[in-house]
């Protein structure tokens, strides 16, 4: 003989107060609203489910609660036989409150190259154009932001926060070398008079720049996550 189970006629209601995660830099605030009811009606409840549907449900203090700036990104079910649980979950910003962006700091290897031609009678490199290439230090700072708009092709932040100071003498400077000189036989040299080296490396100028942006669309039309990493560089003449 088989076992029988009563499944009561329940209709699918909140069991618990809304469970929040709020997040204050660079991530969407999460919500998780819990309900629980017959398992031959655990189908039609999750079939009456929208996706992007805004939160609506009952708080701790038994009031009613509606969001218009959270989410139903998701819903699951713990199957169970006789009153399933189902879990919605809601991602947005609380109360249409923007988040703060998160910032990293940090460096990168780089590399960058610069000419000058020499015109100077009294130089044996006079004529020539020299190369000056270096491996050096650069810092970098990284934007992570959630966003009710869409922010389309311009990163909301762009600065470098800790900007180095770059010089024939700096630190960050790795690695340098210069080539197309010539000794006085007018043979290949290794050797650069220090006034040239000087107004070559000169020619390098330095600045910020994106690097990469990108956005993606979490919520169609409502949310956006974005990161923007930009860099502070040399670049040559």
């Amino acid at each position: 003989m088989s076992a029988l189970h009563y499944i009561e006629d329940s209709t699918f209601i909140q069991v618990k107060p809304p469970q929040w995660n709020r997040n204050f830099t660079g991530e969407f605030d999460t919500c998780a609203v819990t309900y629980q009811g017959a398992q031959y009606r655990a189908k039609a409840f999750m079939d009456s489910l929208g996706a992007y549907a805004t939160l609506s449900c009952t708080d701790e203090a038994g009031a009613n609660l509606s969001d218009a700036s959270m989410f139903l990104t998701s819903w699951t079910s713990d199957d169970n036989p006789v009153l399933p649980t189902v879990t919605l979950n809601f991602l947005g910003m609380r109360g249409g409150a923007g988040r703060n962006v998160l910032a990293e700091d940090d460096v990168s290897l780089q590399t960058a190259q610069t000419t000058k031609a020499i015109t100077d009678a009294s130089s044996v490199n006079d004529g020539k154009t020299l190369t000056c290439s270096v491996t050096y230090i650069g810092s970098r700072t990284t934007y992570k932001w959630g966003a009710g708009a869409n922010p389309g092709a311009t990163p909301t932040y762009s600065a470098v926060r800790n900007i180095p100071v770059l010089n024939m003498g700096s630190s960050g400077i790795r690695q340098m070398t210069f080539s197309g000189m010539i000794d006085d036989d007018g043979q290949p040299s290794s050797s650069i008079p220090l006034g040239e080296a000087t107004a070559l490396f000169n020619t390098f100028t330095f600045g910020q720049q994106t690097t990469s942006f990108t956005v993606s669309e979490v919520v169609p039309g409502k949310l956006w996550t974005c990161q923007s990493v930009n860099e502070y560089i040399m670049k040559g003449a």
